[in-house]
């Protein structure tokens, strides 16, 4: 069976940068040719979403900021728990339950988006009231600590925190409200 593979992702480097980023090290992050990934750019540059600029013989990229960038940035980060939930059935699990007990924005960060089983504990940012009590039930389940921090607002995360969010995340809901408060 052949898998359609999405070329949303091919943003994912450019998300949350202050800076333009050159070819190479998006290639590099994406482990995708140059030619492909330059393919991938130049659709989303016909699209208006990608500024390309050339400085000599170097080529950088990076999100313009258009009425629609929250709609698109809300496709890829939704792409990126995809994909990650197909090839770590723990975060899969993590992922359900929270979906079915909270409905909070809820973001997971730090070490556990790059693996479950290599983290000493999953991180997650909650905003707005939370119990828990609901939660023990899933590290019961799978005998794994959450390091929660709790916050009403946003306004709340202090930089480095926001920072440390911001470079290593997966939005498990709240989508839009997380990343306008991630590309302020």
């Amino acid at each position: 069976m052949v898998e359609k593979v999405s070329i949303w992702l091919t943003l994912e480097p450019l998300l949350y940068l202050k800076e333009p980023m050159h070819l190479a090290e998006i290639s590099k992050k994406l482990k995708k040719s140059h030619t492909t990934v330059r393919k991938h750019l130049a659709i989303f540059e016909n699209l208006g979403l990608v500024k390309k600029e050339k400085k000599g013989r170097q080529t950088f990229y990076e999100l313009k900021k258009t009425p629609l960038l929250i709609d698109y940035l809300t496709i890829i980060e939704k792409e990126r728990l995809i994909e990650k939930c197909k090839r770590d059935l723990i975060l899969k699990d993590i992922i359900e339950d929270l979906h079915a007990v909270y409905d909070n924005d809820i973001l997971i960060f730090g070490s556990a988006v790059e693996s479950t089983k290599k983290a000493n504990d999953i991180d997650v940012l909650v905003i707005g009231k939370f119990k828990k009590g609901k939660l023990k039930f899933l590290e019961d389940k799978l005998n794994i600590n959450f390091h929660v921090i709790n916050v009403k607002s946003l306004n709340e995360v202090g930089n480095a925190l926001k920072k440390e969010i911001v470079d290593k995340h997966l939005i498990v809901q709240g989508s839009e409200r997380l990343i306008r408060w991630m590309i302020d």
